[in-house]
């Protein structure tokens, strides 16, 4: 028997019960559009978050937040006296609300030496105007949502405008006014939501908290260093701080990814025995109300290999058709949850402050904490695979009632009535 004979006659078979047959594939797609849709926006998380931690943020950082214990310059002096160190750029973080026409929006206020922060993020750069002066108190560098807000209504704050904001401090709630003396360039990051804070002078923090700082960036000599570093800062400081390094960070998202990814197996297992169970109803059923007809076609000459083909070749090919419009279903799946992620808020006027310790542990709040726009990433033989499974379980299901049908004897299967 010919392989086109064949698939027709599979095709004829499936369209004479269009119901069931699309019944029976929608079920299958579900299994391979929940795996690739996931992934998908999975991975591109991922590169989101990759792309953001090497372009803004240098390998040679290690970041010092806090523990059990205060952040104090005697700490600091302790961290720029051990060996590998370069830099330590302390920062204050003030969670502060920015007075617009419209109402207050959630910011935070960055309070660091400018001229260190450049070795600590090499990709911050500034699009207009210039740092304020070391010496200054009431001039800020604003992010680059706050200078081009992405929801209408909300104002824009250019070089040499003013802007009012209400400082969170240890004295209570501070009202001060700064002088835009410029705005950077975008800048997402997985350590700091730079974008939606302003950025002042150390100054201005040291005025309210003194010497206890929000943490620290440490700049390394070279990468090969910074794991000692970060374990030496660790071992020396004990539980009064908390230490991440960009390697340590990297590790916990491929953890995470790993997690994500085993979730996502048991959902697409759970998934691809559900149509495994339907295709295996669908096909009993067929076999039984095809009865008479396949004592036709074994009156005719049909083998019972070739009766056993036909089923199974209808089997495959609803696996194919479900595993083909899975496939694009998980697409379509991917780039919706993204576009809903993407314009989810996070951008001034889109949520407040992600709280005193944020930098260095996390941005801030909205729904696309890493800042930038997530791409889903569907990776072709990945979905290539996704579809052989599909038809493989497919196979599996219809192997049974395949085999089944062709041991039925043509005498009983003319006589048969449904």
């Amino acid at each position: 028997m010919r392989m086109g004979d064949v698939l027709s006659l599979s095709f004829q078979a499936l369209r004479s019960k269009k119901l069931r047959t699309s019944l029976t594939i929608l079920g299958i797609l579900i299994g391979p559009a929940i795996v690739v849709g996931l992934t998908g926006l999975t991975l591109g998380f991922s590169n989101l978050i990759y792309h953001n931690l090497f372009s803004s943020t240098s390998p040679n950082d290690v970041f010092v937040s806090p523990g059990n214990s205060n952040l104090n310059a005697y700490v600091i002096q302790e961290i720029q006296q051990l060996k590998g160190v370069k830099e330590v750029v302390p920062y204050y973080l003030i969670p502060a609300t920015i007075q617009t026409p419209s109402g207050p929006t959630g910011t935070e206020i960055l309070s660091i030496d400018m001229s260190k922060a450049q070795a600590a993020f090499p990709g911050l750069t500034l699009q207009t105007g210039q740092y304020p002066s070391p010496y200054s108190a009431f001039g800020a560098v604003v992010g680059y949502y706050i200078a081009h807000p992405q929801y209408p209504l909300q104002p824009t704050y250019q070089t040499g405008q003013t802007i009012q904001v209400v400082m969170n401090t240890p004295e209570g709630k501070v009202t001060k006014t700064f002088l835009v003396t410029g705005n950077f360039n975008e800048f997402s990051s997985a350590f700091a939501d730079v974008d939606q804070s302003l950025i002042v002078q150390s100054i201005v923090g040291r005025q309210y908290y003194g010497d206890q700082y929000s943490g620290a960036i440490v700049v390394v000599d070279s990468v090969s260093q910074v794991n000692q570093v970060a374990s030496e800062i660790q071992n020396t400081l004990g539980k009064g701080v908390r230490v991440v390094s960009v390697e340590q960070f990297v590790t916990l998202i491929n953890q995470t990814t790993a997690s994500i990814d085993g979730l996502l197996f048991v959902a697409g297992a759970s998934s691809f025995i559900v149509a495994f169970v339907g295709i295996l109803s669908t096909m009993f059923t067929t076999v039984v109300e095809r009865t008479r007809e396949i004592g036709v076609l074994r009156a005719i000459g049909f083998t019972r290999r070739s009766i056993m083909i036909l089923f199974m070749a209808e089997s495959i090919m609803m696996g194919l058709i479900g595993g083909i419009a899975g496939v694009g279903a998980g697409v379509g799946m991917g780039y919706l949850l993204t576009s809903l992620s993407n314009s989810g808020g996070g951008r001034f006027g889109g949520g407040g402050p992600g709280g005193a310790n944020s930098f260095g542990g996390g941005g801030s709040g909205g729904a696309n904490p890493f800042g930038g726009h997530v791409t889903p990433v569907f990776e072709p033989v990945f979905m290539l695979e996704v579809i052989g499974i599909t038809a493989v379980f497919s196979l599996l299901a219809g192997i049974i009632p395949a085999y089944r049908a062709s041991r039925i004897e043509p005498a009983v299967a003319l006589r048969y009535e449904v």
